[in-house]
């Protein structure tokens, strides 16, 4: 089955609101592509329908009729051509040119439209061949540059209009044994992502256990710029490494990256080049939301022509709907060399696999409208505040720090795109209980109406610490 090449999501025409819907002026033109290509047609809702360009350039793959000729009358024929969308392959195909361009030793028409002394026809001698020959070349043409491309419903709402048709965490994958498949693979390298701003939560702990200890792996921090401009570089790595023997595989490299600005690309590029032996596929693994699928349109746009060929990415977690490839040529310069692959590497894909959520997020409690407001976009300064006995520190409604004992005052750094809170802890209560009545307050998130304040779950605590 076709797949989605922005999510990597299989085709289909049954249900509008999951992943990979297609409505039936799509599904058509994907199969038209498909003909075009020498794929057979594929069964489905709007599979019927512009049989002309289907059987045209059906006939003009598999060579079925190199000297047979159609006769198709005028209204077969003008209802075939306006199903072609491309002007330039309409005016080929109705013989029409742009006034600049026209034949200046042409026969002059006459008023009803016919040239003088010409014949008048009822039938157009049309042969099946050259038409879809020219067909297939041009569609060809477009889809090796990237043009054209069929994406699915739930991929153009997030494109266009950052949002999805239905809960993001219908979609999500939380099993991370869905990556054992990469256990029982050969000659591939593993490229781990995570995220600088929570690297702890965004690494898949023992997850040499699920895809083996032997492959070679390359661990990505990711998100760079988000971090303040003055961050220790050293420190952050002796911290990361605390981590990275819980994940029980064989790490050759860290890298730091801001994919979303290109920062450290052409560095991973380089060691991921010389490092990758010829024949091995590449596998992006990590949690959702980490910027894997950023990571990959990084290295798409260094590459030569490859910027084209892009995949989504989104603040919603689980954009990625399956594994999809994309051939390792698409990464000239970046990960291949100009002057062409190996021929070992003819065959060899980057795979985006889709993210693994951890089901321990505060994340999977949170709507696409308060995503906006959590996820980070943009560089977080951090703010440092005096928390007096006393006193609570808020943000919004996911939690709350208190001085409840110990010292008079204690000095609180806060990184957060939500702004903090402070007031007295009795007044924290208030304003806790009344959000889970139903009734609205200034923490955010939550949001939306008395309904959805009522399910938003409730606070309890979590760590205690005491000041020696």
């Amino acid at each position: 089955m076709p797949q989605c090449p922005t999510c990597g999501a299989a085709f289909q025409t049954e249900n509008p609101r999951a992943a990979g819907y297609l409505n039936q002026k799509k599904w058509r033109q994907m199969n038209q592509a498909n003909v075009v290509k020498g794929l057979p047609s594929i069964e489905g809702a709007g599979s019927g329908g512009s049989v002309g360009i289907s059987v045209l350039a059906d006939q003009a793959v598999h060579k079925t009729v190199a000297n047979d000729k159609r006769l198709l009358s005028d209204d077969e024929f003008t209802s075939i051509v306006s199903d072609i969308e491309d002007p330039e392959i309409q005016e080929l195909l109705t013989g029409k040119v742009a006034p600049e361009s026209a034949d200046p030793n042409a026969e002059p028409e006459d008023p009803q439209g016919d040239k003088m002394d010409a014949p008048k026809c009822n039938q157009r001698d049309t042969r099946a061949e050259s038409f879809a020959t020219l067909i297939a070349a041009r569609v060809r043409r477009r889809a090796e540059q990237g043009r054209d491309r069929i994406i699915c419903q739930r991929c153009h709402s997030l494109k266009n209009y950052s949002r999805v048709d239905r809960p993001w965490k219908e979609d999500i994958v939380s099993d991370p044994r869905v990556l054992r498949f990469l256990r029982y693979k050969s000659n591939i390298m593993i490229v781990v992502v995570c995220d600088l701003f929570d690297i702890p939560g965004s690494l898949i702990p023992h997850l040499g256990d699920i895809i083996g200890s032997r492959h070679p792996v390359v661990l990505v921090a990711n998100k760079s710029d988000l971090l303040p401009r003055d961050y220790h570089k050293q420190r952050l790595l002796m911290w990361l490494k605390r981590f990275v023997g819980g994940l029980e595989v064989n790490v050759r490299a860290i890298h730091f990256v801001a994919a979303l600005k290109n920062l450290g690309i052409r560095e991973l590029a380089a060691d991921i080049m010389e490092q990758r032996r010829p024949g091995q596929d590449i596998y992006m693994v990590g949690r959702a939301n980490v910027g894997k699928s950023e990571l990959i349109n990084a290295l798409l746009r260094i590459s030569m022509g490859g910027s084209a060929h892009t995949v989504l990415a989104s603040h919603v977690p689980g954009t990625t709907m399956g594994l999809y490839g994309i051939p390792l040529r698409r990464f000239a310069k970046a990960l291949v060399p100009l002057s062409g692959a190996e021929p070992q590497d003819r065959q060899v894909h980057l795979y985006d696999t889709p993210g693994v959520f951890s089901n321990k997020s505060i994340i999977s409690y949170l709507t696409n409208e308060e995503l906006k407001l959590v996820v980070c976009q943009k560089r977080v300064s951090p703010f440092t505040f005096i928390l007096n006995l006393g006193q609570s520190v808020m943000l919004g409604g996911l939690g709350r720090v208190d001085l409840v004992d110990g010292p008079s005052r204690i000095l609180v750094t806060v990184f957060s795109t939500i702004r903090p809170h402070f007031t007295r802890i009795q007044r924290a209560d208030e304003l806790v209980q009344a959000m889970q009545s139903g009734k609205q307050t200034i923490l955010q998130p939550p949001v939306g109406d008395s309904e959805r304040l009522k399910w938003f779950p409730h606070q309890k605590l979590a760590l205690e610490h005491k000041f020696a």
